[in-house]
Formats: structure tokens, sequence, C-alpha cells
């Protein structure tokens, strides 16, 4: 969750809502650019699966990221770490979708997305492919698994956002924009915000807020994620019992005691001799997402520090990738994980400085800012001057705005100028005119997702452009709060139980006594979902 305080805008959405847009024809298109047609580039899976996987590399690798700089900042060496890198990845987005110059770099770099994608230039190609992402993690063939990624956007109440932001949040990562009052009733604001994160996480997190935010908040970006699932091979029920854990590793003497569910059968394990470790794959029912449990050799708090230092995306990939079926006789704890962590300094730390910095930051396509909001550019003023009814505007069927998919001719964009006095910017007579109704609209869909956003944001993209003001908003906190409860879930294989666990030499023990780290992962797109650190398992209980 992100707190955006203080102040600024101008609207582009009047200019597209009142006119014809005619998209012209591949040949049209040449007269307007030497680069290939992007459209057309975008079609192709191949590069549809690339942007994906830099997608998803950028999700694990600020996972990582993430990980290490907690563990830096940890009060004490046995705190437990557990986060949802997705669910900071669609905040962060949204955060991108807003910014400009430098906190968008900066944004970019650490979602990962400086290599491979020319994000400057193509910034809403990587905001579809997030959303594709986020399609397939949330839809299951297995109804008892439940996956759920919403954001939302809390306003104050006087303060203008952008219309095409929020349209564009809305459609592409489907976020609520709410309105609320921080400045008269910030305590009403705060109990709206935590409910609505209650109702997304079906009443697991009650609250994110611990205390109201200040008065001067303008903006608050919220993320929230839940995630319900089954194992697709059980815990045996009725053979959890209390057992040793080992935080200091197993040679010293264990200082408490955890409760240990047991399992057996085949599952993906892999053991490498490389890195000194072993990890253990925990499907959930229909194998579309696992639980990896990494157990470094000789673990103990400082050990499992050490590895994580030197953990790299490519191994944790590699690692999950090399698991083969193998039979198992396995202990785990029992575990509910409630933590909150403010993630302001671990994000300063990975290089997003800016965003935190009141005369850096720069978020100007989220809002024009309360300085501008009452001084509309002349464009629109002239557009809303020709609007006889503003539901249903009057216009001739012979103006027509054109638009090119990769690139516009010289005097479309200086539509977008300051000063200008352009009301469009060609006529034509039009043989293909696409009605342009708004955002998600049948007609309008491929226009707004693809071409018009595209075109739109390489104008905004532009850092001459005086109509995009900084608007003097930066980031307060960025509050993440995470609950898991990892349980039996399940008696399918209590029947079993004893031909399960006997130990006859054909099954290796694999027993999570000692800290480990755990990362649950959407099989087809390679999402991080969670993240977790544990050297001491909540509940635990003092060793007698």
């Amino acid at each position: 969750m992100m707190y955006l305080t203080a102040t600024v805008i101008l609207s582009l959405l009047p200019i597209l809502n009142s006119q014809y847009i005619h998209f012209p024809t591949d040949q049209e298109n040449e007269a307007f650019s030497s680069t290939a047609d992007l459209a057309a580039l975008r079609g192709t899976p191949e590069y549809g699966m690339q942007i994906e996987q830099i997608i998803s590399t950028g999700n694990t690798k600020l996972a990582l990221a993430v990980n290490k700089a907690l563990l830096q900042q940890a009060s004490r060496e046995n705190d437990n770490i557990v986060f949802a890198p997705v669910s900071v990845t669609v905040a962060l987005a949204l955060v991108l979708l807003g910014a400009k110059g430098k906190t968008f770099e900066e944004v970019s770099n650490v979602m990962g997305l400086a290599a491979g994608v020319d994000i400057q230039g193509k910034s809403l190609v990587v905001h579809e492919h997030l959303n594709n992402i986020l399609k397939k993690l949330t839809k299951t063939t297995d109804s008892n698994q439940k996956l759920t990624i919403a954001s939302a956007i809390f306003v104050q109440n006087d303060y203008p956002i952008r219309s095409l932001y929020k349209q564009t949040a809305k459609n592409i990562y489907k976020s609520e924009v709410l309105n609320v009052d921080f400045k008269h009733d910030v305590n009403k604001a705060t109990q709206l915000m935590n409910a609505w994160v209650s109702e997304r996480t079906e009443g697991k997190i009650t609250s994110v807020l611990s205390e109201p935010p200040i008065d001067t908040t303008k903006v608050i970006i919220a993320s929230a994620l839940y995630f319900k699932a089954l194992w697709e091979h059980p815990f045996f029920d009725g053979m959890t019992a209390r057992k040793p854990f080992y935080t200091n590793g197993r040679n010293a003497p264990a200082t408490m005691e955890v409760e240990m569910m047991a399992n057996g059968g085949f599952f993906p394990y892999y053991k490498d001799p490389n890195l000194k470790c072993e990890i253990l794959g925990l499907p959930y029912r229909g194998n579309e997402t696992t639980m990896y449990v990494i157990v470094p050799s000789s673990s103990s708090a400082a050990r499992l520090k050490e590895f994580e230092s030197s953990l790299t995306q490519e191994n944790v990939d590699r690692l999950a990738d090399s698991t083969v079926s193998t039979g198992v006789v396995m202990l785990f704890p029992k575990m509910k994980i409630d933590t909150t962590i403010n993630l302001k300094e671990v994000l300063k730390t990975l290089g997003l400085r800016s965003l935190f910095s009141p005369s850096e930051a720069n978020l100007a396509l989220l809002s024009p800012g309360e300085a501008m909001a009452d001084a509309p550019s002349r464009a629109s003023l002239a557009l809303q001057a020709a609007k006889a009814n503003p539901i249903a505007p009057e216009y001739d069927r012979r103006d027509v705005l054109v638009f090119s998919r990769s690139g516009f001719p010289e005097n479309c964009s200086k539509i977008f100028d300051k000063n200008s006095t352009e009301k469009m910017c060609e006529t034509t007579d039009g043989s293909k005119k696409v009605l342009y109704k708004k955002f998600g609209d049948k007609v309008g869909r491929r226009v707004a997702k693809r071409d018009t956003l595209d075109i739109v944001r390489r104008i905004v993209d532009e850092q001459s452009s005086e109509n995009f003001h900084n608007p003097g908003l930066y980031a307060d906190q960025v509050i993440h709060k995470v609950y898991m409860d990892i349980t039996e879930t399940g008696t399918e294989a209590a029947a079993s139980t004893s031909i399960s666990l006997s130990r006859d030499g054909s099954r290796l023990t694999f027993r999570v006594d000692v800290p480990f780290l755990f990362f649950i992962r959407h099989e087809l797109t390679k999402t991080v979902l969670f993240w977790g650190s544990v050297t001491e398992p909540t509940p635990n209980f003092p060793r007698s």
C-alpha cells in the first residue's frame, strides 16, 4: 500500500471522447513512421511470451532483492520474513502507469523491466502483458482453489486524477477508484480502506492501517492478494504432533517446539550439490501452483541468511525446474504467519528513491495536481465550447482524428501543446470510421488498449511536453501485510498412513525442523506469489 502525499491535471480523455477516430491502413502508416508496426509485432505469440517471461523474471528478481534487503534490516536475526512479490509488483505497476522521468525509470528498474523491453517507448505493452499474467494466475480448473488479486486507488474527494490514468487502471488492472476524505474525516477514510482490504482477503486481513494517514494525504494505492488452495497430497490427519525445531541448527539444543505435520508419497524433489541445498515441491490440487521448500545443508538461522544472500533468480528457477518425482517421507511445520512490513526503506535501498522525495517524485500522468485542476488547456476549452449536449455532443461527420499506430504526424502532437489552438489532428472523409465509446467497450477495446494508449503514452513520455507538469505527489509509506495459514487441509490419505510413512529404505526423509525458505509459484507463468524466510515457525512453544 502506498501513501501518496501532496499535489496537480490536464485530462486528455475529453479530446478522445467527442470525436471519430480513423486508424490508417498499414500503407498509410508508412508515411508517418519508418519503424516496424508495433501492433503487428505485438500480435506474434513469441513476442508476447518474451514480454511475459521478462515480467515474471523481474517479479522473481524483485522477490530476492526485497528478501535480501529485509534480511539486512531485520531487527533481530531470527525474524521471519513473508511477503507477496506479485502484490508488490501490481502496486508498483500502478505507480509506473502514472510516473514520468526519473521516477518512471527507477520503478521500471526495480520491477526488472529495464532489460529486454523498450520500456520508454512501449510501456503500455508491459501493462497489457502483466494483465495477461494476472488473468492466467486467477484462472483455475479447480473449484477449491481461489486466487484473487485486487487493487484500489483511494483519492481525496476534491483531488483531480487524470481520466486517462483512471480508465487505464480500471480496464487493465480492474482497479477501483474510491473517493475518501482524508482532510476532514481521516478516521472514516481509514475504516473504508481497512474494510476494502478485509473484503478482498475474505476477512483474513482486517486492518492494514494501524493508524490513520496524515490529513495531507491525497492518494493511496492499495494492492491485496488472497490465495486459498488444497494440497494435491494432503498431510495426514491425526499425525500432527509437537516436535523440536532447531533454530541454531541440529547440532545445537532445540529451544522450541512446533506443530509438525507428516506426509509421505511422491513429491517433486532435487538435491543440488553445488548450492548445497535440498528442494521439495508441495503441489496444490490441480498442479497449477506449487509451494517449494528449500533447506540448505547444515541449516541454521545464520546459515540460511548466508545462503539467501547468494541466491539468484537463475538459481531459483533452475532448482524448481530440476525437481523430479521422488518417494519422500516428510515433516513440515504447521504455521500461521501474520506480518506487516513497511517497504519504503527497502525500495529506496533497491534504487527507487525519487518516489519518496517531494522534490524529485514525478507522477504527472496520475494527476495534474491542485494547481492545474482549474486551468484546462485551450484545446479542451475549445472542445467544451463546441458541445451542445455533454452526453451526445454535436460533431461534423467529416471531422475525424487521425492516429498512427506507430507515431504521430507533426500536427497531431501539437494538440497536446499548452498553447496550441489545434482542434483536431487532420480532417478526412474517413472511409473507415471507428466510433470511440469508452475503454473496454466492444467497439473501442482494440482502439483503447492497443493503439490509442500507445500513442498517448508516447506523447506523454516526451519530457518536453509542457502540459504534463509535476503535480508534487510523492510516496510517504509502502505498507505490505501478509496473512498465511498452512495446515494439513484434507484427510484423503489417512487410510494409507502406515504404509506411506514406513521407512523401508526406498524413500528419503525430508525433515523441515531447521530454518528454511519457501516460495509459492504459479507453474504456467513461473510467477512467484509468495516468498518466505522462516527461522522460527509460528506458533511455537518453549522447550521445557
